[in-house]
């Protein structure tokens, strides 16, 4: 008896893990995901292809990142013209208590004396400033080439957040199909308990077989249409997540296509597969930040250096009161040199040298991340044509015991604990096959995106 209830629950199993353990990343991405403009909820007609395209359009997590490419070109441009100088308007108005100079002392003191000096107490001053570094210690060419990095990891990234959003696509769409298909497996179990159950009723009553028998068959009926609604509430979830990817309203229906299985592995090098995956936007952008890191060590270390400005402005005085405007300019050239700060500039030092041994450390993390993530991948793909193999014998395997202990039991030669482990193992085998077609569909749009190329259609 624990031999058939254990047997009966093996669908559900299988709906447990193509609704949640197969899904681990893709979840949590779509969670993440807010959707746009919404939809009126009606079903939607979409195949593997059209999702995907659709996401790559509209899913607005990879909008944001968009957008973060895009601002960080736009900050790394602003950085760049710093190196220009600027220009500013000056202009202030001030009243005095007592009359003095609109504009510094000049000649007209040795040809006019005090009396003709303009003297006011009411001043407006008003012009042109400019300002350029001539040499600041190398620091705004890092902060340059920091912001331009800056500009390059946010363009990786944005590579990298598309080709996960192809993935999370693929994952929570051919989790959905599967369900599906588990769905159908289960409502041909539930018919064929159902007409079970019904001869049963016949049978009892006549006398031809004990109660025991039809209880049985009841038992099994209630839990197969427990599994079913549990694969129901599963079916509506993946919905709502595929959905919310797509930028659509998670209230809405997705009605699939068949999926396409990918061709064999046999065919790829996986030395070269593997070397573009240790090559990919996670490892670039891991890269760029230790380039970075260097750059902030050579920021900190211009702190000890003199910067060396050149200016220039021309200046509108006015006294308002006495109606007289006084035009001056002036060119400098300024110099700045640290001496003490309380080892402030030392510990910035030390804080960059550490920053950027910090990125040294997080590359190598990337690059091993990437490369387990890579032959992890690989494995499952292979494991995934494996079982396919495998679930479809199972299915030929099962239907044979099932027609089998059907014979058997209405003949009197076998007993019904035979017929219904026959008929979950038919169908558990079914669903098994569709759950080995996503997972071997999943597996290989998971080496596409670490390698972020479309190596297994």
């Amino acid at each position: 008896m624990k031999q058939m209830k254990h047997a009966n629950r093996s669908i559900q199993a299988l709906l447990i893990l193509a609704a949640s353990s197969r899904l681990g990343l893709a979840g949590s991405f779509a969670a993440r995901d807010v959707a746009g403009e919404t939809n009126a909820p009606s079903p939607i007609r979409l195949t593997l292809s059209e999702a995907v395209t659709e996401a790559l359009h509209l899913n607005p997590t990879l909008k944001a990142a968009s957008h973060q490419a895009a601002a960080a070109r736009r900050e790394a441009s602003g950085a760049a013209r710093s190196r220009f100088g600027a220009l500013q308007a000056l202009g202030n108005y001030s009243y005095l208590n007592d009359d003095q100079l609109i504009r510094p002392m000049s000649s007209e003191l040795a040809t006019r004396g005090f009396a003709g000096m303009p003297f006011d107490r009411s001043q407006a001053h008003y012009g042109l400033s400019y300002e350029i570094p001539l040499y600041v210690g190398g620091r705004l060419e890092s902060q340059i080439q920091i912001a331009k990095l800056e500009a390059r990891k946010a363009a990786d990234l944005l590579e990298g957040t598309r080709w996960q959003v192809r993935f999370n696509v693929t994952s929570l769409y051919a989790n959905l199909w599967a369900l599906e298909q588990t769905e159908t497996a289960l409502d041909e179990q539930i018919a064929a308990l159902a007409q079970t159950k019904s001869n049963l009723n016949e049978m009892v009553s006549l006398g031809k077989r004990p109660e025991l028998d039809r209880l049985k068959v009841i038992e099994d009926l209630e839990a197969a249409q427990s599994d079913r609604a549990a694969a129901g509430a599963n079916q509506r979830r993946l919905a709502a997540l595929l959905l919310s990817v797509l930028g659509r309203d998670p209230a809405g229906q997705i009605i699939e296509a068949p999926l396409a299985e990918p061709p064999p592995l046999s065919g790829l090098d996986e030395a070269k597969l593997a070397a573009e995956a240790a090559n990919n936007s996670a490892v670039r952008a891991a890269s760029v930040a230790v380039q970075q890191g260097a750059r902030g060590v050579e920021l900190a270390r211009g702190e000890f250096l003199p910067s060396v400005y050149a200016g220039a402005n021309v200046m509108e005085n006015s006294g308002t009161t006495i109606g007289r405007n006084e035009e001056t300019w002036g060119a400098t050239v300024s110099v700045n040199l640290p001496l003490f700060e309380w080892g402030s500039r030392f510990s910035k030092l030390k804080a960059a040298r550490e920053k950027q041994a910090a990125s040294d450390e997080a590359l190598r993390q990337v690059q091993l991340q990437t490369q387990a993530a890579f032959q992890e991948a690989l494995a499952k793909f292979s494991a995934a044509q494996t079982n396919i193999t495998a679930a479809r014998a199972r299915v030929a395997a099962g239907a044979e015991a099932a027609r089998i202990e059907q014979v058997r039991y209405d003949t009197g030669a076998g007993t019904v604990e035979d017929l219904l482990r026959a008929r979950s193992r038919e169908e558990a085998a079914r669903a098994a096959v569709a759950s080995a077609q996503a997972d071997l569909v999943i597996s290989a749009e998971r080496i596409n995106s670490i390698i972020e190329k479309e190596v297994l259609p």
